[in-house]
């Protein structure tokens, strides 16, 4: 019998599935540690690790100071969502594994996780729906969500509410503006468009407004691939910078721009694409006052092969109109008051050619020059002064 919410904390074991097969278990050592391990007949058939910092190996992997490890910690919702999932397992935020059997039988990528001899079951969405017209989005926000889907951060999108739902059968994420950061929908979507210009995978997304007329941004879920004749999507190994650094979620401002781009590029299929496209990306982010891409806003994504490359952009608003005028992560040591000069010397670390970089600063300059952020809409200091501070970084860059 599967237990209820409230009984998981007595569970002291979980299975753990790479797509439907069977790889491994989370189990609570004496000392109140938690330690995975891959199953026999897994290793025996020689298959892969199921994350880049789990290769294959008899050997368990016990996570630091009775958490998970870090890659299973990465698969965990963050913010208002946990607040409510530990409110409703009745257990502590240190309580890792409980939390993530309550919510683990559908993850980000394509690791599953249930309590032990639970049988893999399809999640219900929070609203299943042909038109958001007949939905109120603020009902959403407070409804448990058993979806274990990272993205609502602890800075600015910290308060962005993200709930799984279906449009038009396709898996999507329904994010929703929170109260002390308005617009930041309308923001998000903006520069998702200007994005594009990057001639580099985004998101696809689409604004829609509610009953109440309330804006929500439905996300598509990138980690879901439709394959013919196939009953459901199939699930692709995501790896966001934190799991493949191996470091847990709480980490993601404490690493620097370079040991990103750098993590992440190594286990792509074309590393050296990857840290060009890596490089624009945060060059972006810089020109646009996205101060919110830390190590887990970036990622990486494997195709029906197995072979990762960098996954579409996502979370992108502009944090600078909410007084947050700083980078998530250190370029070149710095997170303020960055000048051309740091960019080069990110750059040259990565060891990206002189023409590669230039190229890479003029298709972000093009696509942040495609944002107007006075049509979000912000006004008054906010504005102007995100405004002024976007022209400085510009020029810096022209």
């Amino acid at each position: 019998m599967k237990p209820q919410l409230q009984e998981l904390k007595l569970v002291t074991k979980a299975d753990v599935y790479c797509n439907e097969n069977l790889v491994g278990t989370l189990a609570r050592q004496s000392d109140g540690s938690v330690a995975f391990s891959y199953n026999k007949d897994y290793l025996a058939h020689g298959d892969a690790g199921i994350a880049t910092s789990l290769p294959a190996s008899p050997e368990a992997y016990v996570g630091p100071g009775g958490a998970l490890p870090s890659f299973f910690s990465g698969l965990l919702p963050e913010g208002h969502r946990l607040t409510v999932l530990k409110d409703a397992t009745k257990t502590s935020i240190s309580d890792e594994l409980t939390l993530l059997m309550a919510v683990g039988a559908d993850t980000p990528g394509n690791v599953r996780v249930v309590p032990e001899g639970s049988a893999l079951e399809q999640t219900p969405v929070v609203a299943e729906f042909s038109s958001t017209a007949e939905l109120d989005f603020s009902v959403l926000a407070r409804t448990l969500d058993r979806h274990s889907i990272p993205g609502v951060q602890d800075k600015i999108s910290a308060t962005m509410l993200t709930t799984p739902v279906e449009f038009k059968n396709s898996a999507y994420l329904l994010k929703l503006d929170p109260r002390d950061h308005p617009h930041l929908v309308v923001n998000e979507a903006q520069h998702l468009k200007a994005a594009r210009l990057l001639k580099l995978p985004v998101a696809n997304n689409r604004l829609v407004l509610d009953s109440t007329g309330s804006p929500g941004l439905l996300v598509e879920r990138f980690d879901r691939e439709g394959v013919e004749g196939a009953d459901s999507p199939t699930r692709l190994a995501l790896e966001d910078a934190m799991q493949v650094l191996n470091l847990p979620p709480a980490s993601k401002y404490a690493v620097s721009t370079e040991q990103v781009i750098e993590a992440l590029a190594l286990q792509c299929q074309a590393p050296v694409l990857a840290r060009r496209n890596l490089y624009m990306q945060f060059v972006f982010a810089w020109l646009t006052g996205n101060g919110d891409l830390h190590g887990k806003n970036v990622s990486i994504l494997a195709d029906l092969h197995g072979r990762f490359h960098v996954a579409p952009i996502y979370d992108i608003p502009c944090t600078l109109v909410y007084g947050d005028d700083t980078m998530a992560l250190t370029v070149a040591g710095k997170a303020k008051n960055l000048k051309k000069k740091h960019w080069t010397e990110l750059a040259r670390v990565l060891g990206l050619a002189d023409r590669a970089t230039q190229s890479a600063n003029q298709l972000a300059l093009k696509a942040a020059l495609t944002v107007d952020l006075s049509e979000v809409p912000f006004e008054g200091s906010p504005l102007r002064g995100a405004q002024r501070e976007l022209r400085f970084r510009r020029m810096e860059l022209q």
